[in-house]
């Protein structure tokens, strides 16, 4: 399989940037600037402290501790429909503008207020009678008192102290009310297995309560294509990759464009070239770039939606317990 990275010189070199910060060597150079960040994100907080604000509604964090994706959309967006299903209002606090991809797909889910101050976003959800609400990319979000803190670890992650991609220590995982591990199918049974003892080993307790991984569902096409190209702009690529070949297709070459990263008419008439490069039948892309490229694509290549549901390996209703026991009991029963 060939591997692009797409975009301008810029996103390009970024691109090549994050391949080569997973080979041992970069360790020893990235981690330093790293660690000098944790320090300069802790002195600000010591020189700028700011409470976190209690708010009269439950409040379920939804993070992270590595930089990039780690599957907090579809648990998102899990966690709210499952809130529906009980009668609860979920509104979605995300940080990033309003027209980001993420954004646009959680909206067919739960009403989203978007900006970098969600103690504003959450007042104004309140004003418009949400009842519960959900803090996606929360875990460093240290403004707003949450009920829950849900952390979530990418098995195909390096958990380790010298992870250079780490947003903060990996002991700041004693502040998660529940771990979980996602993309579980990347790994074997014995790497879970290790990930998960280390994962509680880290917290101080058992925290690692449930697992899930992706999958795919049927392309719906009268002739479905085999052989395709693989566009995206999340942060895990390669498991984009992986997820396609559960699918059956055959993926001839990936290109990585960076994370949130918005496609032109440039950027399609290229990938466009390149697929017919290769004889691929079709462009594969993921349900959330899918919303960009609609505006952009005008090409009779036929561009494929990968779309994807959540599959649970273990530990789905012991995570809804301990979000549901932070719930106002309903009727005199716990909702």
């Amino acid at each position: 399989m060939q591997l692009l990275f797409g975009g301008n010189w810029l996103h390009r070199f970024e691109g090549r940037l994050r391949l080569w910060a997973t080979k041992p060597l970069s360790v020893w150079l990235l981690t330093p600037l790293r660690t000098l960040a944790w320090g300069g994100v802790h002195l600000h907080r010591h020189l700028r402290p700011q409470p976190p604000a209690p708010l009269p509604v439950p409040i379920i964090s939804i993070g992270n501790l590595v930089l990039g994706g780690t599957g907090k959309t579809p648990l998102t967006q899990w966690l709210c429909e499952r809130l529906k299903a009980i009668g609860e209002r979920p509104a979605i606090l995300s940080p990033l503008p309003k027209d980001a991809d993420e954004v646009q797909e959680h909206h067919l889910f739960a009403p989203v207020y978007s900006g970098r101050d969600r103690v504003a976003s959450a007042l104004q959800a309140l004003a418009d009678g949400a009842t519960v609400l959900v803090l996606d990319d929360g875990f460093q979000y240290r403004r707003l008192c949450r009920d829950v803190d849900i952390v979530l670890w990418d098995a195909t992650n390096w958990l380790h102290p010298a992870n250079p991609f780490l947003r903060e220590p990996l002991t700041a995982l004693r502040r998660a009310t529940a771990i979980v591990l996602s993309r579980l199918d990347a790994v074997t049974r014995k790497v879970a297995e290790n990930l998960r003892d280390e994962l509680n080993r880290w917290s101080g307790t058992e925290k690692v309560v449930a697992a899930f991984s992706y999958e795919p569902l049927p392309v719906a096409m009268k002739e479905a294509p085999k052989q395709v190209i693989a566009v995206t702009s999340v942060a895990n690529p390669l498991y984009f990759v992986h997820t396609a070949k559960k699918a059956g297709f055959e993926v001839l070459t990936l290109i990585c464009f960076p994370d949130h990263y918005p496609f032109t008419l440039s950027d399609a008439a290229w990938v466009i070239q390149q697929a017919k490069r290769v004889g691929a039948q079709a462009v594969l892309v993921t349900k959330k770039d899918a919303v960009k490229w609609r505006d952009v694509w005008q090409s009779k290549l036929p561009l494929v939606t990968l779309t994807i549901q959540l599959h649970w390996w273990w530990g789905e209703e012991r995570l809804w317990e301990i979000v549901a026991s932070r719930l106002p009991r309903k009727g005199g029963a716990l909702a």
